[in-house]
């Protein structure tokens, strides 16, 4: 695989912390907070469909 330019590079360390703070956030909720909040389920599953739509992108551009 052909190795990635630094912003590609960067985005993708700007990615993977954003990930470990939320699956933090996430567990923290779980387990210290009472009540059902939506914040980070929404974030969740924006973070899902942004993912699956920038596949179908470039799996698409890909094939033009």
């Amino acid at each position: 695989m052909v190795e990635a330019d630094p912003v590609m590079r960067a985005a993708r360390n700007g990615f993977l912390v954003l990930i470990v703070v939320l699956l933090g956030l996430s567990i923290y909720e779980f387990v210290f907070v009472d009540g059902s909040r939506l914040t980070v389920p929404a974030l969740w599953t924006l973070g899902v469909v942004v993912f699956y739509a920038s596949k179908l992108y470039y799996q698409r551009s890909e094939s033009f």
